[in-house]
């Protein structure tokens, strides 16, 4: 009788290890999926962002080659936040700046700063060099 209960007591061990075995497993999948579904976020997030990016580098090339700035140096950078705050800075270079008064480059200042993407999460600087 005392191995019967011998191999009841070892039944329930092994399946009491399989029991925490197949939670673990659960869990391990599940964070797995989970971090894949930010992963894809986050991706989707940098494509959008890339986006505006690209639109407003554009869009402002085309007005300064509108406004008589023909082949300017036009850079764009960002940081972001650990809230996901996304702060710009377009960077115009072109040598006719040297000769513009205060005024011009003020008024060219406002309008890059109109051609800026709108979503909340940004924020944009424009810097004439």
């Amino acid at each position: 009788m005392s191995t019967l209960k011998n191999i009841f007591k070892k039944d329930y061990l092994y399946l009491g290890i399989l029991t925490v075995l197949l939670i673990a497993g659960a869990f391990f999948f599940f964070s797995i999926t989970v971090k894949g579904l930010e992963q894809n976020d986050s991706e989707a997030l940098n494509e959008y962002f890339r986006d505006l990016e690209d639109e407003y580098v554009s869009s402002a090339r085309a007005y300064l080659n509108e406004e008589g700035y023909v082949n300017s140096g036009v850079m764009l950078n960002h940081t972001t936040d650990e809230n996901g705050m996304r702060s710009y800075t377009l960077s115009v270079h072109n040598s006719r700046f040297e000769y513009a008064s205060d005024e011009r480059k003020e008024e060219i200042t406002v309008a890059l700063e109109g051609l800026s993407f709108t979503d909340p999460r940004c924020t944009t600087a424009i810097k004439i060099i």
